[in-house]
């Protein structure tokens, strides 16, 4: 409420110190003890400011509050010009998402995608961004972490923290609510179970004399023989094999580690492709879904492990997955006497130790060219077996054991 008038001015004595009387909206009048009358304004955002108006009777008290009133009528023009608050998140982040995500990779670029509108979206998709809190946030993770993916619900926390922070740059919003939630923490780590040779020989005994669908049995075969992530094989498309090197060429941004990887293909493997191609020749990738009427669809990588894993309740108690070809390759090829940064290649496993990793950039492309024919023998000669047993009907053969 205004506190000066006319004659309060008037009536105001010096005193020992300079002293104020406040009007309201920052205008004060400055009473000095040499008995000059000042009117002054103070701005306190973004830092405290001090502008003289002018000597009291030369500015009177209209023409300073009309000062006042000025200044704040330009200063929320010039805000309003720069921010709108009432931007919803889903105005930022999607266009956060036009001018940032489109620079990353494809994959990474379809997991935001995916994240935000299945997950994020459906809780935050219409809030203001400036009245979002950190309950809301928390609300979006815990519902991602109760179907049991706690490092999507992590992700989706750091794609929300960059929203909020690209809001905060452009002034919709003063702070970001999920720096006060924490990460979900993950249990520890299992590492994939490895078979040995009893267990599996076992596994494709009852895998080809199942009923699955020929196009997911040369899947299956294909991953045990690669030592590839099942994501890995299943977008796996016909231009990424060098027939001539007999060589599989994985880009950087298929990836996990964000570099590019090759893989000696072994004889078996490369008969597993000229096999494929009854089915897929016509498609983009190797491994189709071959019922869909998109060709361009690659097969889900659940159908390897429905296939694979869920008729065999041995292998639920194991604990093993597709993702168990590696673990089991690794174990083998380290007993038969590989050397260690081989197999780690051939793996596509980065050194934890930095110093290490800046300076091994060796491929050891004939030395994994050898163990791959090994392994894709010994791969080759556990299925041929498992056909013999079954008692086949005559079928042309798509592995070359020796």
């Amino acid at each position: 409420m205004a506190q000066l008038t006319a004659t309060a001015i008037k009536n105001a004595k010096p005193d020992e110190k300079d002293y104020r009387i406040h009007d309201g909206n920052g205008l004060y009048l400055l009473v000095r003890k040499t008995g000059k009358k000042t009117f002054m304004h103070r701005v306190r955002k973004p830092k405290d400011t001090f502008t003289k108006i002018g000597n009291f009777p030369t500015v009177s008290l209209a023409e300073a509050r009309a000062y006042v009133a000025n200044f704040t009528k330009k200063k929320e023009q010039e805000d309003s010009s720069i921010a709108h608050i009432d931007a919803t998140f889903y105005e930022l982040s999607e266009r956060l998402f036009e001018e940032h995500y489109k620079t990353l990779s494809p994959t990474y670029i379809k997991q935001v995608r995916n994240m935000l509108d299945d997950d994020i979206y459906p809780h935050l998709k219409n809030k203001r961004v400036d009245r979002i809190t950190s309950k809301d946030v928390f609300l979006v993770m815990k519902s991602i972490k109760d179907r049991g993916a706690i490092t999507p619900a992590n992700i989706a926390k750091n794609i929300m923290h960059t929203v909020f922070k690209y809001a905060i740059s452009n002034l919709h919003c003063d702070n970001d609510p999920t720096l006060a939630v924490d990460a979900i923490k993950r249990n520890k780590v299992k590492h994939a179970v490895a078979l040995n040779h009893q267990q599996l020989q076992r596994l494709f005994d009852e895998y080809e004399a199942s009923i699955t669908k020929i196009t997911t049995k040369l899947a299956n075969r294909f991953l045990a023989m690669t030592m590839l992530r099942t994501v890995e094989m299943c977008q796996t498309k016909w231009t990424d094999i060098d027939y001539h090197n007999k060589i599989l060429i994985i880009s950087a941004d298929r990836m996990k580690r964000s570099n590019s990887h090759i893989v000696p293909l072994s004889k078996a493997a490369m008969l597993v492709l000229e096999e494929m191609k009854e089915y897929t020749s016509n498609r983009e990738y190797i491994f189709s879904t071959i019922y869909s009427k998109d060709k361009n669809k690659h097969m889900n990588r659940r159908t390897i492990y429905n296939s694979l894993v869920v008729p065999r309740q041995w292998l639920c108690d194991l604990k093993f997955g597709p993702h168990g070809f590696r673990a089991t390759a690794s174990t083998m090829l380290n007993q038969r006497g590989y050397r260690s940064d081989v197999i780690e290649k051939q793996l596509a496993h980065q050194s934890t130790n930095k110093v290490r990793a800046t300076y091994n950039h060796a491929d050891y492309l004939e030395e994994r060219r050898e163990m791959m024919q090994y392994w894709g023998n010994y791969i080759d000669h556990i299925i041929v077996n498992a056909i013999q047993k079954n008692y086949f009907p005559p079928i042309r053969r798509c592995f070359v054991s020796s």
